[in-house]
């Protein structure tokens, strides 16, 4: 007699390449997401941590995207982050808080 197997379910995740840039102001992610639309991308930041996420059907199949960072939840204003999808690339802006934003001191004359 021959045992049953029990049937699992496996999740895979592919990955995506993209490109971190940081000045004064903040930092800039831009990540190549070609095939995702928005509706099937999600963004997310919990406590210390930046998820990315994303759908794209291949033929038949369907290719789930993800990558997460670390981020010094300190260093970035979560309420202003701005996100837009355009011809398959993902602009993600973490602007830092003000308090940690260069700040222009206008220098006065007499």
């Amino acid at each position: 007699m021959s045992e049953g197997r029990k049937s699992e379910t496996v999740e895979a995740f592919g990955s995506f390449p993209v490109d971190l840039l940081e000045n004064e102001r903040g930092t800039l992610i831009l990540a190549d997401l070609p095939g995702v639309t928005r509706e099937a991308l999600a963004v997310s930041l919990k406590d210390d941590e930046l998820t990315i996420e994303g759908r794209r059907h291949l033929g038949g199949e369907t290719l789930r995207l993800r990558r997460r960072f670390r981020v010094d939840p300190e260093a970035v204003d979560a309420e202003t982050i701005v996100a837009k999808l355009e011809h398959g690339v993902l602009r993600l802006e973490l602007p830092k808080p003000a308090a940690q934003q260069p700040r222009r001191i206008e220098v006065r004359v007499g």
